[in-house]
């Protein structure tokens, strides 16, 4: 192998892996376009809305996509859900669980330690 001719392409794949990875820190680190929103990180909006009372909405639909509690009662919402427990109880019909194993009286040897490794 002829060092001579190798070395000058390793220093050009040398600093053609330096440009790529400087060119991907600047994409990640770099400020959205204009017309790009950048959420507010300072008040986050789970943390500021109120506790939605559960039992006062019973039946209705809690949607969090927009990052707060919006509560849908239109019935729209109201037959989604209804319909939504109608697939989960047909689904759920036929699942039965075995009663958990009674502990055993007899009381089983500890192991003894592994040997320590070199």
């Amino acid at each position: 192998m002829n060092w001579r001719r190798l070395w000058p392409w390793l220093l050009v794949l040398v600093a053609a892996g330096m440009w790529f990875g400087w060119r991907a820190l600047q994409r990640q680190s770099a400020p959205p376009g204009p017309g790009v929103a950048r959420p507010s990180s300072a008040t986050p909006a789970a943390k500021s809305a109120e506790p939605i009372d559960l039992v006062k909405h019973d039946g209705a639909a809690i949607d969090f996509s927009s990052g707060r509690p919006v509560i849908k009662n239109s019935p729209a919402d109201r037959a989604a859900v209804a319909q939504a427990v109608h697939s989960m109880d047909e689904a759920a019909k036929d699942v039965t669980f075995q009663p958990a194993a009674a502990p055993s009286t007899t009381t089983a040897k500890p192991s003894p330690p592994a040997p320590a490794k070199p």
